[in-house]
């Protein structure tokens, strides 16, 4: 009487892509009532070891996709931060924001204002902050319009009082 390795055979045959154990036992050579009568329970073992290598396939992708997600939020954010330095490098310079008499130059001011809203809109997204809620930005944003707003009526002003409309 032959004897087998039945760990071996086990194992092989759970890491194996069997379909029976009719075509187990035909390809190691094994009677199949022997095997049969010996690996009544592999079938499920086998089973259950699929389900959980499918189970650890899928965590492991949805942990991979998770990652891709983050590293492509990331890099909008920095993106975002790009252009809000923009903005800024553009606020602190004299030649952008004034016009040629000294005054400052409202539109450019306001396109400004207008990028820096986006700027925070896009970063909110990245960030997955609820673009519902108002904070802090929004009012000081706010604020930065009815400063642009009070600045293009002071200088309209000023250009009424040199035309001689007042």
């Amino acid at each position: 009487m032959l004897r087998y390795d039945w760990d071996v055979l086990k194992r092989e045959f759970l890491t194996g892509s069997y379909k029976s154990l009719k075509e187990f036992a035909e390809a190691k050579g094994v009677h199949y009532g022997t095997l049969r009568n010996k690996a009544k329970d592999w079938l499920k073992e086998r089973q259950q070891i699929t389900q959980e290598k499918n189970q650890a396939i899928l965590e492991k992708t949805l942990e991979r996709q998770i990652e891709e997600a983050v590293d492509y939020n990331a890099w909008h954010v920095r993106v975002w931060d790009k252009f809000l330095q923009l903005v800024w490098a553009a606020l602190h310079d004299e030649k952008t924001i004034k016009t040629k008499d000294g005054k400052y130059n409202v539109y450019v001011l306001e396109r400004l204002a207008n990028v820096m809203e986006k700027v925070q809109k896009g970063q909110r997204l990245a960030l997955g902050l609820d673009e519902n809620k108002e904070d802090h930005s929004e009012q000081l944003l706010g604020r930065i319009r009815e400063i642009v707003a009070a600045l293009w009526e002071d200088d309209q002003e000023d250009n009424d009082k040199e035309v001689g409309y007042c």
